[in-house]
């Protein structure tokens, strides 16, 4: 199946323009250095907005592995209503990042 956005993983380039200053924080994937995104400013906001991006597809493999742990119960025993939560929330995020 192939993926409708650049595979992980991703990284977060910040170049320097000619005066030293920082350029708004630049994603690209790893296995061909695809443009993945580019954030609009470089303030600690953009910074940390770069970061998240570029966690992106790790976060998408966080949440299918944790579903998938999740839906594991012990013989007999109802899932907890922390379980359930936790996993209505990753679904939720995997369902918001393949959505189209």
């Amino acid at each position: 199946m192939k993926t409708p956005y650049t595979p992980g993983p991703w990284k977060m380039e910040i170049y320097l323009n000619e005066k030293d200053m920082k350029l708004p924080p630049h994603i690209v994937g790893l296995g061909d250095n695809h443009q993945v995104a580019d954030c609009c400013g470089a303030d600690d906001a953009d910074m940390a907005n770069g970061r998240l991006i570029a966690a992106a597809p790790e976060l998408l493999s966080a949440c299918e592995a944790a579903i998938a742990a999740l839906a594991e119960n012990s013989p007999g025993r109802a899932p907890s209503e922390a379980n359930l939560m936790a996993a209505s929330l990753c679904r939720a995020a995997r369902d918001k990042a393949h959505a189209a």
